[in-house]
């Protein structure tokens, strides 16, 4: 399929899919409120972002991706492609825009295809910027892991945008046999911002996928994920974390599949609610005939600092093999006002409590970021939102009140925050 064609499936299925296509999901699910216009404007380019926000990031990015523009630092393990030349991408995708409206959307005004590229045998560790403005930013990833080769990715999602506009990025995983993938995605746009994201995969057999997302940013975040433990003895883990405050809205769905043999595949999904803010955590599991010997778990948590903030944990799992180990449970509460009137006794202040509280729930979700800025990012951002419910700004070095060891071990209120 060429461009031309591909942008005009896509058109087509935009206009004519639903909000949600999922059946299991008709009834649950949060609407788009808002039309996205696509007409370049004038905007704050990533290299001058990057100036601007130099000494808060603390460290160098290979690519920084903008609404309008690109900046490539480093071309190892990554190549940039505009999509009306890269019809071999078009045709070997694993997304189809008739799957979902906005990915549909998203097919249909993508500026770029981002390809990152890790040759049989070797290692990369790779640092990606997104930063929306005014205009959407529509990218696809996709991300090429060959065999028995390692790619460590982190992503920090941001924003510069003044009104209402859209970041909005694809990924697809291809990990051969006997590979390693950790993606560590950090989501911090700002009120403005409309986040979409999308995540599909394939992995070998023996092979390993990690993958980390960290929901803190935008007025709504749509994300849908279908991660597949494809080969024999492959591995996928989710990992994912919400927090969110004011009138935010988090609609999290994301299916986690068995397909080999022996195979392991488990979702955890962690939320943290204050103010009005609401989520749906809709995680879902199906291991396929002829995965024996597998095992797949889901597990959803959540805890309500206000009492007008609400988590619906929709677990749910379909298994077709016998011979497997297969759970999935969900639960959410308030969080306890006796264990709160005890430690205000004991001189915390509300502040306090609320700190121990959040960085407990949440300290083992963030202590599987292998990455060191990854974890001390995160911890700064729950810092920055319980002290000033404000999220969209780069944290900058000493705003935490905590921070992870160099071996990741929880490290509460010792010292300084700091970016290694």
């Amino acid at each position: 399929m060429d461009h031309d064609a591909f942008v005009k499936e896509a058109l087509a299925n935009y206009s004519a899919l639903p909000e949600e296509t999922n059946l299991l999901y008709k009834r649950h699910h949060i609407p788009v409120p808002h039309l996205f216009s696509f007409n370049g404007t004038k905007e704050q380019g990533v290299e001058e972002y990057l100036k601007e926000h130099a000494n808060a990031l603390g460290i160098a990015f290979d690519l920084a991706v903008g609404s309008e523009s690109h900046l490539l630092s480093s071309g190892r393990n990554i190549r940039v492609t505009s999509p009306s030349d890269d019809t071999q991408a078009i045709g070997t995708m694993m997304h189809k825009s008739s799957e979902d409206k906005y990915l549909a959307l998203i097919d249909a005004h993508s500026r770029r295809f981002i390809h990152i590229e890790v040759p049989k045998g070797t290692s990369a560790e790779l640092k990606i910027l997104f930063v929306n403005g005014d205009s959407p930013l529509t990218s696809h990833v996709l991300i090429n892991i060959g065999e028995a080769a390692s790619l460590k990715l982190l992503e920090l999602y941001t924003s510069s945008s003044a009104r209402r506009s859209m970041s909005g990025v694809a990924h697809e995983i291809n990990a051969a046999p006997g590979s390693k993938a950790e993606i560590d995605m950090l989501h911090n746009e700002n009120a403005n911002t409309t986040v979409m994201a999308f995540i599909r995969n394939r992995a070998g057999a023996d092979s390993k996928i990690d993958i980390n997302v960290f929901y803190n940013g935008g007025e709504l975040t749509r994300a849908r994920g279908t991660v597949d433990a494809t080969g024999a003895r492959s591995e996928v883990r989710v990992n994912e974390i919400v927090f969110g405050c004011s009138s935010q809205r988090f609609d999290i769905n994301t299916m986690i599949l068995n397909s080999g043999r022996e195979s392991n595949a488990s979702l955890e999904s962690r939320a943290v609610l204050m103010d009005s803010s609401f989520c749906l955590l809709k995680g879902y599991a199906k291991v396929n005939r002829g995965a024996s010997g597998s095992k797949s778990y889901v597990h959803e948590r959540g805890i309500l600092l206000d009492r007008g903030a609400r988590i619906d944990g929709l677990p749910d799992m379909s298994v077709e093999e016998s011979a497997v180990k297969a759970t999935h449970s969900s639960a959410t509460s308030p969080i306890d006002p006796e264990a709160v009137f005890y430690l205000m006794s004991k001189s915390i202040d509300e502040l306090g409590v609320r700190r121990l509280i959040v960085s407990g729930f949440l300290a083992e979700s963030v202590a599987r970021m292998h990455n060191q800025f990854a974890r001390d990012t995160s911890m700064a951002l729950l810092d920055r939102k319980l002290e000033k419910k404000e999220f969209g700004l780069i944290p900058k070095a000493g705003e935490a009140s905590w921070s992870f060891g160099e071996e990741g071990k929880k490290d509460m209120f010792l010292g300084h925050y700091k970016y290694r």
